[in-house]
């Protein structure tokens, strides 16, 4: 019982620390870039939310930069985020292979968390905004007048492999790491991950919110399906939980 307590605390607190710090150096990220470039007086002119001081948007002046044909700054101070956030990805994943990683549990687990809300981050742009007429794709896209397709195809490329290396071998380390051992434990802590992935960044609250109520059927099918697929008890997952190596 105290295991199960604490591990669920350490989950909240780490996943929710995981997403404030992924934000805020999205956010800060646009910020920065405008402010060396002179477009804005000052890097910490963000617009914050209400008393948790959590930073919803850059407050970044796009038109600016426009009017004064600085369209490809425009386009890096757009774009650069989100590489910045499919990098936090790929380094996390490989700290998390690192057995002196997997060594520090809570040192993992908070890289564990912060590669999933980055990479979910890019999953959300991709998939949701790259077609949209407003947004970080968006000003990219037009300021370099490039189709969206130069974007989407090499974007979804690079999260169907990231999902594929997640449920096939981080996921499963993870189970390994922090001694989820027990079906229902890994079982809980899966639908955590693919309700992250697939609910929070791939649709379901951004479709509500936005009334598109006929694309909420994607990211409960992709849930579904891929429990489905990799549900604990699986002769597979079972095959590589209990290997040795990776």
């Amino acid at each position: 019982m105290k295991k199960i307590i604490t591990d669920t605390i350490a989950t909240i607190i780490l996943l929710i620390v995981a997403h404030v710090l992924m934000v805020t150096i999205h956010e800060f990220t646009h910020s920065i870039i405008a402010w060396a470039y002179g477009f804005k007086a000052s890097p910490f002119h963000l617009h914050f939310a209400d008393f948790t001081l959590f930073v919803r948007d850059d407050q970044t002046d796009y038109q600016a930069m426009i009017e004064q044909n600085r369209n490809v700054l425009a386009a890096i101070t757009a774009i650069t985020p989100n590489l910045l956030n499919a990098c936090f990805y790929v380094i996390c994943a490989i700290f998390c292979s690192s057995k002196k990683v997997q060594n520090q549990k809570y040192l993992y687990y908070f890289l564990f968390w912060f590669m999933i809300v980055n990479i979910g981050q890019v999953y959300s742009y991709i998939l949701w905004r790259t077609f949209e007429t407003h947004g970080d794709i968006s000003i990219f896209l037009e300021d370099l007048n490039i189709s969206p397709y130069w974007v989407f195809i090499p974007g979804i490329l690079f999260i169907f492999y990231s999902v594929y290396n997640i449920l096939k071998h981080q996921v499963i380390r993870a189970y390994r790491v922090m001694k989820f051992s027990h079906i229902w434990s890994q079982a809980i802590f899966l639908f955590l991950v693919l309700i992250i992935l697939f609910g929070y960044f791939g649709g379901l609250i951004y479709n509500i919110i936005s009334k598109k109520y006929f694309y909420l059927i994607y990211p409960i099918l992709m849930i579904i399906l891929f429990y489905l697929i990799c549900f604990p008890k699986n002769r597979w997952v079972q095959n590589r939980y209990h290997q040795n190596g990776e």
